[in-house]
C-alpha cells in the first residue's frame, strides 16, 4: 500500500505535537472509558449532541485535521443508514427515524473516544502506561488489542477495494439500496473475519516463537507487541 493510500484510512496515529499528545496514556485511556461510558448509558438527544460536542473539541485539541476525523467516522454513515432503516421497517417513518438516529449517534459516540485515543497515543506511551498499572500478559493483550484496530481498518479498505473490483455492490453509492445490503456482509465481513481469525493465530504463534510468558528468556511485552503488529 502506497503512503497517500495509507494515510487516507482512519484510525492511525497522528504524529503531531499537542496538548493531548502529552498526557499520559493512562489518564486518556480513563477520559476514554468515561466517554464511552457516557455514550452507553446517554438516552436523550441534548446529552448525546453534548458528547459529540465533546469529542470534536478533543479532535481539536488533538490538532486532528477535519478530513482524518471523517475518514474515522466515515463508516458509521453506513452504520446509521442500515440502523435507521430497520427501525423504519420495524416502526414506520414516524416512529422509526429519531429511535434510529439516536441509537447510530450512541454508536458512534461509542467509538469516538477510541479513536481519537489511538490518534494522539504512540505505541510506546501506551505500553508504558499499561505495564504500570497491569500485569504484563493483560498489557500485552490490551496493547495488542488497540494496535490492531488500525490493521484492520486497512483490512477493510483493501477487502472493500478488491471486492468492488470484482464487482460487488459494496460502495457507498450501492449500499444506499436496501437490496444491496446482504452483499457488505458475504464480501466484506466474511472475509474479515477470516483474517481477523489467521492475524490472531500469527500474532499468538509469534509470541510464543519468542518465548513470551516464559522465565528468563521472553522478550519485553513492547517488543514482541511490536514485532506482532
Amino acid at each position: 500500500m502506497s503512503l497517500s493510500a495509507f494515510q487516507r484510512i482512519g484510525w492511525q496515529f497522528s504524529a503531531v505535537d499537542s496538548r493531548l499528545h502529552r498526557i499520559s496514556a493512562g489518564w486518556k485511556m480513563a477520559g476514554m472509558l468515561a466517554m464511552c461510558s457516557a455514550a452507553f448509558v446517554g438516552k436523550s438527544f441534548p446529552a448525546l449532541l453534548a458528547l459529540l460536542v465533546l469529542n470534536v473539541i478533543g479532535y481539536r485539541l488533538g490538532r486532528v485535521k477535519a478530513v482524518e476525523m471523517w475518514r474515522d467516522m466515515r463508516f458509521f454513515m453506513i452504520q446509521t443508514m442500515i440502523v435507521v432503516a430497520l427501525y423504519v421497517l420495524r416502526d414506520g417513518i414516524y416512529d422509526g427515524v429519531l429511535p434510529g438516529l439516536r441509537t447510530s449517534l450512541q454508536i458512534l459516540l461509542f467509538f469516538m473516544p477510541g479513536a481519537l485515543f489511538l490518534r494522539v497515543t504512540p505505541s510506546s506511551q501506551l505500553m508504558r502506561s499499561l505495564r504500570r498499572w497491569l500485569p504484563e500478559r493483560v498489557a500485552f493483550f490490551v496493547f495488542i488489542s488497540f494496535r490492531f484496530i488500525p490493521y484492520f481498518a486497512r483490512e477493510i479498505s483493501d477487502i472493500s477495494m478488491a471486492q468492488q473490483l470484482r464487482g460487488a455492490r459494496i460502495d457507498k453509492h450501492s449500499l444506499a439500496n436496501p437490496r444491496n445490503w446482504p452483499g457488505l456482509f458475504h464480501c466484506l465481513m466474511v472475509p474479515l473475519m477470516i483474517r481477523v481469525m489467521k492475524t490472531a493465530e500469527d500474532a499468538a504463534l509469534s509470541a510464543e516463537a519468542r518465548g513470551f510468558g516464559k522465565t528468563g528468556r521472553s522478550h519485553s511485552s513492547f517488543t514482541v507487541a511490536k514485532e506482532c503488529e
